[in-house]
């Protein structure tokens, strides 16, 4: 079975750390927890996750010998891991690092792995894996697993947060037309786009020019959620629709409209309401996640899915408010990146419980709904929202730019923004910090973070 490795950036700093020690080879044992594909999406094959959980690096008793060119473990603190991690549901990985700069696995790292490879699987049973991560002192992470053979997979790792990383031993095969691209961000920019998968929720007026810059930009594969279908009343706004597409759903439209473009880029649209458990796949398979839909509940799910699972979610939105007259007193586009460790949406009073239960009636139980709203239980819900298309459109230029802070961190390590505001009555800008409650249910709850899969889905009922 194929297996990525997640790293979120919490851990990058305790990784590198932990893979160094004076000039010699240094590690640690690494927890992970699962997160089980049955059908990829674009492969149509089960793959996992295995999201890092903990770090424990090495102590002085766990460590049997080292110098700049080899580490041997004792076999009772492998034995000791082995055994926690059975019992809790983890699965172990071996960090080490090569400070002498050595960009690659050793034969000495083959023979020292396989020989931890065969602890762990008479130790936990056949079926028990080991992940092994290398730390190159310039930074860069490799991976592979061993698995079912004596020979290790080469692993993708993705490291993941306020930045987004992508180690494998993939080969660029960006068009050479980002040329242009590349001398703005570097190399490897283009690289990594290439070899990421995306989800975009919601094809609307801020998902079809997010989507379409997306796919303009090189990025690998775009899966697009939407079950509504094009009115004429939204035409004005939505690109790549036309009269002829009145009627057709929005994500096909829109999924078509790139694949016509003849880029590398792959588009694939996904006819489903996001809280289906339809879905699910396909949210554990993206890389990044863009949330580009005012659905409250739909907005709940991802703030907890982007905790759970250390899967970045840029949630983006606009307010249109007015006072009597129709003249418009706020307009203000929003893009909040979510994460673990971050403010979610419920401490930034950007979702309404309230209203999330209500938006998730309306779309298990239509009948239902209605039958409420009528009674008077649900208020709202029947106008629609005020849209312009240069702000709808100025908004997912917003989410691209974070975007590209995240891969290439082209303003520098400290130029990440957890959320952007664009007041367009003013004109202002604003970068925002925020703050976590430590009651929220959400990201106060530290056991979420990475927790990966747990039944029911995401511990929320319904």
């Amino acid at each position: 079975m194929l297996r990525d490795i997640i790293i979120p950036n919490r851990f990058g700093t305790a990784i590198r750390r932990a893979a160094f020690n004076s000039g010699q080879e240094a590690g640690a044992w690494l927890l992970f927890r699962r997160a089980v594909i049955s059908e990829d999406p674009w492969t149509k094959k089960p793959r996992e996750r295995l999201i890092l959980s903990d770090v424990l690096p090495f102590e002085g008793e766990d460590i049997e010998s080292a110098s700049p060119t080899h580490l041997t473990v004792r076999t009772s603190s492998f034995v000791r891991t082995l055994k926690y991690a059975n019992d809790n549901g983890y699965t172990v990985g071996f960090l080490h690092g090569h400070p002498c700069g050595t960009a690659a696995f050793s034969v000495r790292d083959d023979e020292n792995e396989l020989a931890l490879f065969n602890a762990a699987r008479n130790r936990n049973g056949p079926d028990a894996c080991l992940v092994s991560v290398l730390a190159i002192s310039d930074g860069r992470l490799l991976a592979r697993i061993w698995q079912g053979s004596t020979d290790p997979d080469p692993s993708r790792l993705l490291e993941t947060g306020l930045r987004i990383a992508l180690w494998s031993d993939h080969t660029d095969n960006t068009s050479p037309d980002l040329d242009r691209q590349a001398r703005v961000f570097g190399e490897t920019f283009n690289a990594t786009l290439r070899n990421l998968s995306c989800l975009v929720v919601g094809a609307g007026g801020t998902g079809s020019p997010l989507a379409v810059m997306l796919a303009r930009s090189g990025i690998g594969r775009i899966a697009v959620v939407d079950h509504d279908v094009v009115e004429s009343s939204n035409l004005h706004r939505l690109y790549g629709a036309t009269q002829r597409d009145i009627g057709r759903h929005k994500a096909e439209v829109l999924a078509a409209h790139i694949n016509e473009f003849g880029l590398p880029t792959k588009a694939m649209p996904l006819v489903r309401n996001l809280l289906d458990p339809e879905c699910r796949d396909a949210l554990k398979s993206a890389d990044v996640v863009f949330c580009a839909t005012d659905d409250h509940a739909s907005r709940m799910l991802l703030n907890r899915f982007s905790v759970f699972y250390e899967i970045p979610v840029f949630d983006i939105g606009l307010a249109v408010a007015g006072d009597q007259g129709n003249r418009r007193r706020d307009m203000t586009g929003r893009v909040t990146l979510l994460h673990s460790g971050a403010p979610c949406l419920l401490c930034r009073g950007i979702i309404d419980p309230v209203r999330a239960r209500e938006d998730e009636l309306r779309k298990r139980a239509p009948d239902q709904y209605a039958d409420q709203r009528r009674e008077g239980y649900i208020l709202g819900g029947g106008e629609p929202e005020p849209a312009f298309i240069g702000m709808t459109t100025s908004v997912a230029c917003l989410a691209m730019d974070e975007f590209a802070q995240a891969v290439s961190e082209f303003r520098g390590p400290d130029g990440h923004a957890l959320q952007r505001l664009r007041r367009f009555h003013i004109p202002e800008d604003r970068r925002t910090g925020g703050r976590s409650n430590n009651d929220c249910p959400i990201c106060g709850q530290t056991d979420y973070w990475g927790r990966g899969d747990v039944v029911p889905f995401l511990d929320r009922i319904g």
